[in-house]
């Protein structure tokens, strides 16, 4: 760092980071007098990580280790005096200390940026004790296997996966296979999750982010829940129509960015459906209202089970193998049964599809055509899922809003 008024401005700056952090650390421990770090403590361990800086430009690295094992040492000899003072074995403030040395060394390092993202991160963190206190408190040894299990899935297994098609028609891919099934794991694993911390509105909350993924893996999750937990009925409602509402603006907006053309010709239905969709789901919303389940008071069971897993991977790798089957016994101008096909396990792959015919010269029309079919036929079997996976009588609402919403993408099918 050149020049005095940069040094002396790294210098105040660390200092003001530090004392932030102090700050939290003096509010946090108010009124306890054995509390050795505050403001002007954190303060001056920001100014020694600058002073590190300082030091490694002028002497090298070794000078740096000098003040770093200076800094340690003050924080080893505070924390054994406030341990014998308060018999306390927490190590927070400490190693907000240690942060804070390393805050100082950034800003001397002109990292000002990440500097001030560390500070905050820093101050949320230690903040949020009592909060996260007691959200700890709702979970059990079953939710943190279930987050095991998830990992495992998604950390371990899947990257093992080769990203390769085989078979007849290239139908398996089993980085793709593996993919769904994380994709369907992640979605009851959040659904289960929320449960626990918000109650049944967090089954809503996780049905309009999980459609920007997936609406189908939405449904499948929330179906299979609602067998166990038919409490939640009008909650599981709003969740998969709002997923499936919201598939819908998905594809308009995947169309737009690719092909506007089509997608002009598209916005009337799929907006026309996706309102019609989302106001059940907010009617379903507001009803559930009255759902008086909560993370408290009702059993909720752990969605996600590596055969359950497995499950669903062998039944995607089927439905994909069927549709590809079907797909090669057709010509490639057959667009209409190509849409209608594809939208058995997916819709956003014949969009993308169409819309890249249409830049190639294909009528604006005729891609949104088969695109309204994939949709239908996507509604469709979303429908079916809930009919065969979910609970009948307690989803009813859902199956009769996506067969009406199939009928209406068939009927602009007819008129587009």
């Amino acid at each position: 760092m050149d020049g005095t008024g940069a040094m002396i401005t790294a210098f105040l700056v660390s200092a003001g980071l530090g004392a932030v952090i102090g700050l939290e650390r003096q509010t946090a421990h108010d009124g306890d007098p054995d509390q050795y770090a505050g403001a002007r403590t954190f303060a001056l361990y920001a100014i020694l990580g600058a002073l590190g800086g300082f030091a490694a430009d002028e002497y090298g690295a070794i000078a740096w280790l000098f003040w770093a094992l200076a800094a340690l040492a003050l924080i080893i000899v505070s924390y054994v005096f406030t341990f014998r003072a308060t018999g306390d074995w927490g190590t927070t403030t400490e190693a907000a200390s240690v942060i804070t040395f390393g805050i100082g060394a950034l800003v001397w390092a002109d990292e000002i940026v990440v500097a001030l993202a560390l500070t905050v991160g820093t101050i949320t963190l230690l903040w949020a004790k009592a909060p996260l206190h007691s959200m700890a408190r709702r979970f059990s040894d079953e939710d943190v296997r279930a987050a095991v299990q998830f990992g495992v899935i998604t950390a371990i297994i899947l990257p093992l996966l080769p990203d390769d098609s085989f078979g007849p028609f290239d139908a398996f891919n089993p980085r793709e296979i593996w993919l769904m099934v994380v994709l369907v794991s992640a979605v009851g694993l959040a659904g289960y999750l929320a449960m626990r911390i918000k109650g049944s509105g967090g089954l809503v909350f996780t049905g309009l982010v999980g459609g920007l993924i997936s609406s189908t893996a939405v449904t499948l999750g929330f179906s299979r829940m609602s067998r166990d937990e038919p409490t939640l009925r009008r909650s599981l409602v709003a969740g998969i129509l709002g997923a499936s509402g919201l598939m819908y603006f998905r594809v308009l907006v995947l169309a737009f960015v690719v092909a506007p053309a089509m997608a002009e010709s598209l916005a009337t239905p799929l907006i026309g459906l996706g309102l019609f969709v989302l106001s059940a789901s907010v009617w379903a919303w507001i009803r559930s209202s009255r759902d008086t389940a909560s993370a408290d008071s009702i059993e909720i069971k752990n969605p996600l089970t590596l055969s359950v897993a497995l499950q669903f991977g062998a039944l995607y790798a089927a439905v994909v193998f069927i549709a590809k089957l079907l797909l090669d016994r057709f010509s490639a101008s057959a667009l209409n049964v190509v849409g209608a096909v594809s939208g058995i396990n997916d819709v956003d792959a014949i969009n993308l599809s169409m819309a890249n015919l249409v830049n190639d010269g294909l009528w604006a029309v005729d891609g949104a055509r088969a695109v309204l079919l994939a949709v239908a036929t996507n509604t469709l079997v979303k429908a079916s899922l809930v009919a065969g996976v979910g609970d009948r009588k307690a989803l009813r609402t859902v199956i009769g809003v996506l067969g009406a919403a199939a009928a209406g993408a068939v009927v602009a099918w007819l008129v587009l």
